[in-house]
């Protein structure tokens, strides 16, 4: 007689800690299996996170060691700005006549 899938235990990448496969998810990015609760209204343990990625409209499973990888390689918002300064044309007239 086999074994049922959802019984087996899971070590968490995350913690170290175990968990049933009802309750851990397999990242998209390590393949690494992290605890994930699937309802709002269990207490449950959190090692990741999941959204539904609106380009491909799946779902996207990522542990925090993958996300805390991607944040520090992804660089600020205003370091993505480009540099502000006097825009090039600005000294000549208007051609247009200012309303008052």
């Amino acid at each position: 007689m086999a074994t049922d899938p959802a019984q087996e235990l899971y070590t968490c990448v995350v913690c170290g800690d175990s968990g049933p496969a009802a309750l851990t998810a397999e990242c998209n990015w390590c393949d690494g299996r992290y605890h994930l609760n699937p309802r709002n209204d269990v207490e449950g343990r959190d090692c990741g996170e999941v959204w539904v990625d609106e380009q491909y409209l799946a779902l996207q499973f990522a542990c925090r060691n993958c996300l805390s990888i991607q944040a520090a390689e992804v660089p600020p918002a205003e370091a993505r700005k480009p540099a502000r300064g006097p825009r090039p044309g600005r000294d000549r007239p208007r051609r247009y006549k200012r309303r008052a």
